[in-house]
């Protein structure tokens, strides 16, 4: 179990930080022994850097949010028409239909997969970070 205290020595003494309260106290022999007193803290930086967090999360997670959601596309691209074709057009064109079509899914799945990796590398970044 860690010490409630970290101690770290400066020019006059030793900066005391309470780890369960974050509170900062400077602490400095005496005549008589030691004393510490609570070290002022810069309240508006600190309110400026919790707004800039802020800003930050919010900025990250509208990105997660369209990394989620793929757009889609168009509507005259989203399905060809893969009607059977009449019994006057050549088996080339029923083995290009097959193709496009394999190709389409192909593509779908890697686009898939790529917007998968994105947001599975985003949130291990936001674990590191």
């Amino acid at each position: 179990m860690p010490s409630r205290y970290t101690f770290n020595r400066v020019d006059d003494g030793f900066l005391r930080l309470d780890n369960n309260s974050g509170q900062i106290m400077f602490c400095s022999s005496h005549g008589v022994g030691w004393a510490c007193r609570v070290v002022p803290e810069d309240r508006a930086a600190l309110e400026k850097e919790i707004a800039r967090l802020q800003d930050e999360v919010a900025s990250l997670k509208q990105a997660v949010a369209a990394l989620r959601a793929p757009p889609r596309p168009p509507a005259e691209l989203a399905k060809p028409d893969l009607a059977l074709p009449t019994a006057g057009k050549s088996e080339d064109a029923v083995k290009l239909r097959e193709d496009i079509e394999q190709a389409r899914v192909a593509i779908e799945n890697a686009w898939r997969r790529l917007v998968d990796m994105i947001v599975a590398f985003q949130k291990d970044m936001m674990r590191k970070g």
